[in-house]
């Protein structure tokens, strides 16, 4: 008996694949598209939330666990050796008796009471005898302390008349402050602040910030100018953003300005945000005239030279990287046969006025002294919280 069976056709494997694949690629663009179209639209404003909770957060600055390994964070530290103190360079030791005062966040700059005497005057490097024929060149090396093998480095290789920009983020500001000054070598204070590339260039937990009110801005100056003693002013980049916040800013340096400090403007570019505030202050204002990264073409010694040609004297910062010191210290060799005269950045204060540069001041803050065992200040303990 022959038994006819309903033929069944199982689906093309081939058939079945394509399109289980064509699905399934659909749901994952859908998907990714969809993702992009609201993260375009609501970016802005996740932005500005997730930038206001971070600028109101208390932030630490430094733990137990952080200064318990401190030796071997910092290792170069003690691989590097100490630069010896030249006693005919060396500036006096600080902090000079009435030129501070202890408060909670620690020793901060204060003007004398009985002469007047200010930080600025007290501290600052006296300039070498000036000629008006031979236009002047102040060299500022930024972020001392923040490696300190390159801090160390520099210190033995350059001269008395560049200064030093000490960051507050150092391990011991104190201690390269105090070794800055016996090799005699003038000092200012570096002072974070946000800036419109904030998102690339992180300014630090104690920068002063654009969305911040006074009393929390004050409460990061502070901060930063108690980490050490014997600088001669405060040092800030400034740029356009700062205009979203100029009223709570000026307040902010203003009440660091007025004891008795000198304010140096990083950015080339930046308008004149604080001439009001140092006139207030009765302190000099100064401004970089460009940050130095090569010998020869644009933001280079040799743009440097032909500014200071042009109008008597420029201002040159650049970091304190091994690269830039070495090129710093070759530059230096032609200097003089150039016509050139290197000069302290303190002393531009005076030539931009058109004054004559000298060394006058108290006998007790401005003579040299000589160094024995005592004059080595150690760090006090760092602040654990900013709040």
């Amino acid at each position: 008996m022959r038994v006819n069976l309903p033929s069944i056709t199982a689906p093309r494997i081939q058939d079945f694949d394509k399109k289980s694949l064509a699905a399934g690629l659909g749901l994952v663009v859908f998907f990714y598209l969809s993702l992009y179209f609201y993260s375009l639209v609501n970016a802005a404003g996740t932005y500005e939330k997730m930038e206001s909770v971070l600028a109101s957060h208390k932030v630490l600055l430094y733990t137990p666990e952080e200064e318990r390994t401190s030796e071997e964070t910092h290792k170069d530290h003690a691989q590097a050796p100490e630069p010896e103190a030249d006693p005919e360079t060396a500036l006096i030791k600080s902090p000079v008796s009435g030129l501070f005062e202890e408060t909670d966040y620690g020793k901060l700059p204060l003007l004398r009471q009985h002469d007047g005497m200010t930080s600025f005057a007290a501290y600052k490097r006296p300039s070498p005898p000036l000629d008006s024929k031979k236009p002047a060149i102040a060299i500022l090396l930024t972020d001392i302390g923040l490696s300190p093998k390159n801090a160390k480095a520099a210190l033995e290789s350059i001269p008395a008349e560049i200064c030093l920009l000490l960051s507050p983020y150092a391990q011991s500001p104190e201690t390269w402050r105090e070794l800055s000054r016996k090799k005699g070598h003038e000092t200012w204070l570096n002072i974070p602040a946000e800036s419109k590339n904030i998102s690339h260039a992180d300014p630090g937990p104690a920068a002063l910030l654009i969305r911040d009110d006074v009393d929390s801005n004050r409460n990061r100056l502070y901060w930063s100018m108690a980490r050490t003693t014997g600088y001669v002013g405060l040092s800030s980049f400034l740029d356009d953003s700062f205009l979203m916040a100029q009223k709570n800013f000026r307040a902010v340096f203003q009440s660091g300005l007025e004891r008795g400090l000198a304010y140096l403007e990083l950015n080339p570019a930046a308008a004149d945000y604080l001439q009001g505030v140092t006139l207030k202050a009765g302190v000099p204002g100064l401004k970089a005239d460009m940050w130095i990264v090569r010998p020869q073409g644009e933001n280079s010694f040799e743009s440097l030279e032909k500014t200071a040609r042009e109008k008597g004297y420029a201002l040159g910062v650049m970091p304190a990287y091994p690269q830039q010191t070495k090129m710093l210290e070759l530059w230096l060799k032609s200097l003089n046969q150039k016509g050139f005269v290197l000069v302290p950045v303190s002393s531009l204060a005076e030539i931009q006025k058109g004054g004559t540069v000298g060394t006058s001041g108290h006998a007790e803050t401005l003579t040299p002294h000589h160094l024995d065992t005592s004059d080595h200040i150690e760090p006090e303990p760092p602040q654990t919280a900013l709040h």
